[in-house]
């Protein structure tokens, strides 16, 4: 198969630190490439230039991974009937419609749920019944899996800082850091964003990690948190942290795809999210908890969540639906 992924066009593809839209996208052209498909990336902000490209190829499928993009599908289709073309959108608040308005989301959910010529493979559990409920043809929903490349991350019996939890995510409102900086357990990791009020020279801020940074620096933790107020699906951060073998805390919007009876994954309720004592007994207990499972865990996080796994089920679904 010759495959087009079409990117957002703001950062490099693979990424050279945070982007988990283009982590997404690079790890699964990658997997497929192995298998022997060609692929090719598109990434670039001109739609015109996209329509240009694909004119250009003969793409068998056709994968958009920006939904912000979403006008371009239509002119796509005219300049290569003959490919099968999906979508996939990373709005994090696509059950949550009281955020709609307010993001400028509206007019993509209806787009969404109203078409009927492209495939929509949601990214999460939650989203794929989401656009069914609100009428979305069940023809063309699907569900694509997130995953880690559990090959790159290093894993380590035994913990480096036992006494420390790992909060590794981009530095924004919506990821709430800026809420739990006071407590001494916890070093945050992320691209710093200015629209939240974290304070970036606290001594809990190590910085942004390059990619290869992350793959060496995860294991030593005990366990990750991650108490965002709304996310796609689980985040690639979680299964990159599983996959290292460290234990995990995240408020219920981060853990759709998680086995909360585990002992290693303790999930924070709403009503509990600003309680800081609350949470710092909570994230110590984990710790403890993970410190003794850490091989347990990182078989849990291959197994259920390796890009093998996913893009594996990803490649029959193109053939089925090219048949």
């Amino acid at each position: 198969m010759k495959i087009g992924f079409i990117g957002p066009g703001i950062m490099p593809i693979p990424p050279d630190g945070w982007g988990a839209v283009e982590s997404l996208i690079w790890e699964i052209a990658c997997e497929l490439g192995e298998k022997g498909h060609e692929g090719m990336i598109i990434n670039v902000p001109d739609l015109n230039e996209i329509v240009k490209t694909v004119q250009e190829n003969d793409f068998d499928f056709i994968h958009l991974f920006y939904d912000v993009f979403h006008p371009v599908m239509d002119a796509i289709n005219q300049v290569s009937p003959r490919s099968v073309t999906a979508i996939s959108s990373a709005y994090p608040y696509v059950d949550q419609f009281e955020f709609h308005q307010r993001d400028g989301y509206t007019a993509t959910y209806n787009w969404l749920i109203s078409q009927k010529d492209h495939y929509n493979f949601c990214l999460s559990d939650k989203d794929l019944e989401t656009y069914k409920n609100g009428g979305g043809d069940t023809s063309k929903l699907l569900r694509l899996g997130l995953g880690a490349q559990h090959k790159n991350f290093k894993f380590n019996v035994d913990c480096e800082k036992p006494d420390k939890t790992l909060y590794m995510a981009k530095i924004e409102v919506r990821k709430r850091q800026w809420i739990y900086q006071s407590i001494d357990s916890i070093e945050f990791v992320g691209r710093y964003s200015p629209t939240t009020t974290f304070d970036r020279l606290h001594k809990s801020y190590i910085g942004e990690w390059t990619t290869e940074e992350k793959y060496e620096n995860v294991t030593k933790y005990a366990n990750l948190m991650l108490l965002s107020d709304g996310e796609n699906g689980t985040p690639l951060v979680i299964k990159e942290a599983l996959v290292s073998g460290i234990g995990i805390v995240c408020s219920k919007y981060a853990a759709y795809d998680l086995d909360m009876s585990l002992p290693f994954i303790t999930i924070i309720s709403d009503d509990k999210l600003n309680d800081l004592e609350y949470v710092k007994n909570a994230i110590k207990e984990n710790r403890e908890v993970s410190i003794g499972m850490r091989e347990e865990i990182c078989d849990y996080g291959v197994k259920n969540f390796s890009w093998e796994n996913i893009v594996n089920q990803y490649e029959k679904d193109i053939i089925k639906i090219l048949k």
